[in-house]
């Protein structure tokens, strides 16, 4: 694993996915994996896909920000005076 996570979970987040995981990996597969392959998992699959997902939401957040900045400077040129 990297020292640095690009996506960083809290405590109880990563409890909770870890869980799911178990739960997954049991349910469709009939195979209990346990807590340290269940943690293994997850950080492969933070590592794997966590650098395109967060690009993605950069991605996404582009128009929105750039529509909302915009219209704060818009709104600035309306403090001018003439």
């Amino acid at each position: 694993m990297s020292a640095e996570r690009i996506i960083k979970l809290s405590d109880t987040e990563e409890t909770l996915i870890l869980d799911k995981l178990r739960l997954y990996m049991l349910e469709e597969f009939d195979v209990d994996i346990g807590n340290l392959p269940a943690r293994f998992l997850l950080d492969f699959i933070i590592e794997s896909l966590g650098p395109h997902i967060y690009n993605r939401v950069v991605e996404d957040m582009e128009p929105w920000l750039y529509e909302r900045f915009t219209v704060i400077l818009e709104d600035m040129h309306s403090f001018k005076k003439y």
